[in-house]
């Protein structure tokens, strides 16, 4: 588990799905906001963004620019500017990024 002001991120060992489905998907609803780090494609993410958007939660996605790579139409095209923000981002921009998205949830 990492802390960051306030944040908690848990890292799994191998176990089952089921109960990650389920730990993740209660933890998605209890929260207020949702931050995601979506530079690598994951089908995972995705399916938790999607989610998100249904429960009308607040959505960050942080993507980390790179050469040959695009980011998904899907999660750009989403951005709205308010409940759906999409930030292009290099490493020490980060805590100012967070800092200004959770002071204006």
């Amino acid at each position: 588990m990492i802390h960051f002001k306030g944040l908690i991120f848990y890292h799994y060992s191998a176990g089952d799905d089921v109960a990650i489905h389920t730990q993740d998907m209660a933890w998605l609803e209890e929260s207020d906001v949702v931050v995601a780090e979506v530079t690598q494609p994951s089908l995972g993410v995705g399916y938790e963004i999607g989610r998100a958007v249904a429960w009308k939660k607040r959505i960050l996605c942080l993507y980390r620019p790179d050469d040959g790579k695009g980011l998904s139409a899907m999660v750009r095209g989403a951005h709205d500017g308010k409940n759906f923000i999409v930030k292009d981002y290099q490493e020490p921009e980060v805590p100012g990024i967070l800092k200004e998205f959770l002071s204006s949830s």
